[in-house]
């Protein structure tokens, strides 16, 4: 099993109804390649966790370099791991919102910048954010 993080920016704003196609989109072709994950959308920036076959995943990724949906695609962290940490969803996906990120100091930093502020986000952040949001 093999895990890649990154973060990117919407090319254009995204509506919840256009966020909600995209995640259909997601599940549907996840299903089918045997990739799970999470993703968050905060402020017109994407951040994404998948999981799966080492191949598959990173063939899925440079995927995500093409989509004109997405600029600063910025990798965060691969690896290989033992097992899933987000074996339950083919895709879980949160708009985060100010409020949800008051309910948790640790994630005071996340209020004002964007997920794309490489003196922001590290691979531990990332971590935490997406299973803090995965499990609540």
């Amino acid at each position: 099993m093999y895990r890649l993080i990154y973060v990117s920016t919407a090319t254009r704003s995204m509506s919840e109804s256009e966020l909600a196609e995209l995640l259909e989109q997601c599940r549907r072709n996840n299903a089918r390649l045997g990739i799970t994950g999470m993703l968050l959308y905060k402020d017109g920036d994407f951040m994404q966790v998948l999981e799966g076959e080492e191949q598959t995943v990173k063939e899925l990724y440079a995927k995500v370099w093409e989509d004109p949906r997405h600029r600063l695609v910025t990798l965060i962290i691969e690896k290989p791991i033992e097992k899933r940490s987000f074996g339950d969803w083919t895709m879980g996906f949160r708009i985060l919102h100010r409020a949800d990120l008051q309910k948790d100091p640790g994630f005071s930093d996340f209020l004002d910048r964007r997920f794309t502020d490489k003196t922001l986000v590290t691979a531990d952040l990332a971590t935490k954010l997406l299973t803090y949001f995965a499990r609540n």
